[in-house]
């Protein structure tokens, strides 16, 4: 039992010492995470009332037709109806946080600092030209280091302008023909116009928005922030690479004689074996307690409230590191060799288990794919925690999963090296 502790507290203090291998499994995710949450950052805003933190400057002042349309009850500023249109539509709800501002100039100043990611200024004469059938311009301003999140509110805006665009259209079409009859004057129609819109816009506008809304529905419902889905992400994707270490650590024991000489000992085999998985398994635990402590305390990343669910998670992923570790040093015969398959697995096992991106924007029968994955599991129950307030009770079955892949790999790791002897 001695010798199985020594064996795993020397590879530990070897792995330790080393800068590269610090490198790759501490201060690369580090880092990468700070890249990506910066540039993907603001996609649910950091307002209290969650979605995208956005501003609408509404300086319509109406319209000529104001008269006609006002008979109908229609509001005449139809400023006011694109505004309605994004601000009191349910469906956006969850994604825009919508505040109406009257300084044009001030919103634009928040947005070149950063303050916003994006924001809409209606012209003074949005009503007028819209009613005389001209063209008319909405104005959206973009902060470019929050390019998802102003790209979502530019992509909802044009859905809400064509939908204007069409129905005044219509209307025109429809005015124009009833131009020919007597007694039917231009501000008449430009009423006729305004009505339809006016009318029209809220409940219309609402099938394209939600279309285009489709994308970002599941995380952003989430309250998901591209700080918190890439921590959890890449820390899930690094924990991973500890298994290729401990598949170098492998195949330089046999390379070197170390295992054989070793194993003239009265040391059995299962301990040196036993040894080395418990050592890939306790610095896959240090590299996780590193990350956390470093997102969760300095970064301010949320990884939920459930500890005990998050650490539970983290425990069976790096179980299963161990096991891969085993298969990897059973396929590669070299030191490069495990390397080699060790970053394929690693990244075939990161696409379809949803690091790079969220899964809800495959179609829904190819989106299982990520339970062939390890990190799959793993990305699984640290999202439930995170968003969902799992705990620990909920998280049986993504544990038991990650179990059962330990040992397959494990099983078919040592046939594998039983083969070759």
């Amino acid at each position: 039992m001695t010798k199985f502790f020594s064996i795993a507290i020397k590879d530990v203090k070897t792995w330790v010492r080393d800068p590269a291998a610090l490198g790759i499994l501490l201060a690369m995710p580090a880092v990468l995470i700070l890249i990506l949450g910066s540039a993907f950052g603001g996609l649910s805003g950091d307002a209290a009332g969650g979605g995208i933190q956005v501003a609408i400057v509404n300086l319509d002042a109406g319209s000529s037709a104001e008269a006609a349309s006002s008979a109908s009850g229609a509001s005449s500023v139809l400023g006011d109806e694109v505004t309605a249109a994004l601000a009191e539509n349910e469906q956006l709800a969850g994604l825009l946080n919508i505040s109406e501002a009257t300084d044009p100039e001030a919103v634009r100043a928040d947005v070149e600092r950063g303050d916003l990611p994006a924001a809409l200024i209606i012209p003074e004469d949005f009503s007028a030209r819209v009613n005389a059938g001209e063209s008319v311009e909405l104005e959206v301003l973009r902060d470019p280091g929050a390019e998802l999140s102003s790209g979502i509110f530019e992509t909802v805006v044009r859905a809400v302008a064509t939908e204007f665009s069409r129905i005044s259209v219509v209307a025109r079409t429809a005015g124009a023909a009833a131009a020919q009859a007597e007694g039917v004057t231009p501000e008449l129609i430009g009423g006729i116009v305004n009505q339809a819109v006016a009318g029209a816009t809220v409940d219309e506008a609402a099938a394209p928005i939600a279309i285009e809304m489709t994308e970002f529905e599941e995380p952003d419902a989430q309250g998901e922030g591209s700080l918190d889905f890439f921590a959890v992400s890449m820390t899930s994707m690094f924990l991973l690479f500890a298994s290729m270490f401990g598949a170098f650590s492998f195949i330089t024991e046999k390379r070197e004689l170390t295992m054989s000489r070793l194993l003239t000992t009265p040391t059995p085999g299962s301990a040196f074996v036993g040894g080395k998985m418990l050592g890939i398994f306790i610095l896959g635990i240090l590299q996780f307690g590193v990350l956390y402590a470093y997102t969760r305390g300095v970064m301010g990343v949320n990884w939920g409230d459930s500890v005990l669910g998050t650490w539970m998670m983290a425990t069976g992923e790096v179980v299963a590191v161990t096991g891969l570790a085993v298969l990897i040093a059973a396929i590669a015969k070299t030191e490069r060799a495990a390397g080699a398959v060790g970053s394929v697995l690693v990244q075939i096992m990161a696409l379809i288990g949803g690091v790079f991106f969220p899964l809800s924007i495959l179609p829904e029968w190819l989106q299982p794919i990520r339970y062939l994955s390890v990190i799959g599991w793993a990305l699984d129950g640290f999202q439930a925690v995170q968003y969902n307030g799992a705990g620990a009770g909920d998280l049986i079955i993504n544990f038991a999963a990650m179990i059962g892949m330990a040992a397959l790999f494990f099983g078919i790791g040592v046939w594998r090296l039983g083969a070759d002897q």
